[in-house]
């Protein structure tokens, strides 16, 4: 059996900080976000009291479902002691391939020809400034030539059917134009090897300690969107190294801003959050959220009220008061609560 909710950060996440933001990582096409595996949590609130919820229980329909509550809640509802987590079977064998696109446009496109003609599990962008920092790092590029954008495509390859169908897509977007060149591993160290040119990006950025945003939106948004936000990034960080990359399948974006050698920290910061808020608004837009799966915290508080209306924070505010009466539970993180 398999517990199929997979990261980049494998090696160093905890189930704990899973469930606390409920973290989807690169396999949600497939597997869904965290939520979707935990059938069971026990949680100690701020009062003391023990609740079981949900008590690993396929079906249950009596009253309110608070074990989602807590979920995504970044602890501070309470604190889980104990969960029950759902397996599945094992996937079947599958294979990886990576793509160079010229432009950004075409990203949807690859997308709806790899959904359309495959079973895949997986399906990640990153671009030329993700890849530069992820090369320097260690990782190998198959390609002669940089590219704008890269898709990682992980699918189904039991048989030869499959693995015929990965070629179709392949030639198909190739001969539309939406794909400039591409490789589909042949072995498990090539698949890894590939895979860790999305994977290790996060690595490669970690000691340059950059200012990030997680972002996401509904995934027929996303070509509008990244083209907004492509301008906003062009006319506000014409000096900063922006690195993004992402989960198209699901619409989650994450944004990585270098801090330049000549700026401080404290100008970084604030410049940083000036264009988050612009970034935020963009969001508002678009009907799309300022935290995907890395949580609000401290951070992003004050966005907040962009991606959730006054009424649902009050409801929230309503219920952190119930089971954190003393506001003791990662206090201050995500609203205000006693303010």
């Amino acid at each position: 059996m398999y517990y199929p909710v997979d990261f980049a950060s494998r090696g160093s996440c905890s189930i704990g900080g899973n469930i606390a933001t409920n973290a989807g990582g690169i396999r949600v096409i497939r597997y869904g976000n965290t939520r979707e595996w935990i059938a069971g949590l026990k949680l100690v609130t701020g009062s003391g009291e023990l609740l079981d919820l949900n008590r690993g229980l396929v079906k249950n329909s009596s009253g309110y479902d608070l074990r989602h509550l807590v979920i995504g809640a970044e602890g501070t509802l309470g604190l889980v002691v104990e969960a029950e987590v759902r397996l599945t079977d094992a996937p079947v064998e599958s294979n990886v391939m990576l793509l160079a696109l010229p432009a950004m446009e075409n990203l949807m496109q690859v997308y709806a020809a790899c959904r359309n003609g495959l079973g895949i599990s997986a399906f990640e962008f990153f671009t030329d400034r993700a890849r530069e920092h992820v090369v320097r790092h260690g990782a190998s590029d198959p390609f002669g030539q940089v590219h704008p954008y890269y898709v990682i495509v992980e699918f189904d390859a039991a048989d030869e059917e499959q693995r015929a169908s990965a070629l179709a897509v392949f030639e198909r977007c190739f001969s539309e134009g939406w794909v400039q060149d591409g490789v589909i591993s042949q072995s498990v160290a090539q698949a890894a090897a590939l895979w860790r040119l999305r994977e290790g990006i996060s690595e490669s950025l970690a000691p340059l300690k950059p200012y990030k945003n997680d972002i996401s939106v509904r995934i027929s948004a996303i070509p509008s969107f990244m083209q907004a936000m492509h301008e906003i990034f062009q006319r506000e960080y014409p000096q900063h190294d922006v690195v993004w990359f992402g989960h198209i399948g699901d619409g989650n974006l994450h944004i990585n801003v270098i801090k330049p050698d000549d700026m401080d920290e404290q100008s970084f910061i604030a410049d940083c959050e000036r264009v988050t808020a612009l970034l935020s608004h963009t969001l508002a837009r678009f009907d799309g959220s300022i935290s995907a799966e890395h949580g609000i915290g401290l951070v992003k508080k004050k966005y907040l009220a962009e991606t959730r209306s006054e009424a649902e924070v009050a409801i929230m505010r309503g219920i952190k008061r119930v089971l954190d009466p003393h506001g003791i539970m990662n206090p201050g993180k995500v609203f205000d609560a006693f303010r």
